[in-house]
């Protein structure tokens, strides 16, 4: 999974500074288990469009197909199934 920082964040060279970002994107690899709790936990957008609105989300995930069929994926903030489009 890509994170990079929020789109309607200010300053993304401070979020890419704290998470310690290369190109300005954190690449995760994680179980599928356990995704939707880590993407919870760090209070990542999941939305396909970063709709998300709120200064706690720092992060937004660029590429939400990697949840598809991802059970855990209903914990994500903003995640939309893809039954539902």
């Amino acid at each position: 999974m890509d994170l990079i920082p929020h789109p309607n964040q200010d300053y993304p060279e401070i979020i890419e500074g704290d998470y310690g970002m290369t190109a300005g994107v954190l690449h995760l690899k994680l179980r599928a288990a356990i995704a939707g709790y880590v993407l919870r936990q760090l209070i990542v957008d999941c939305s396909s469009k970063h709709s998300l609105t709120g200064n706690e989300y720092r992060l937004w995930l660029r590429n939400p197909l990697a949840l598809y069929g991802v059970s855990s994926a209903i914990l994500a903030p903003g995640y939309e199934s893809m039954l539902s489009e």
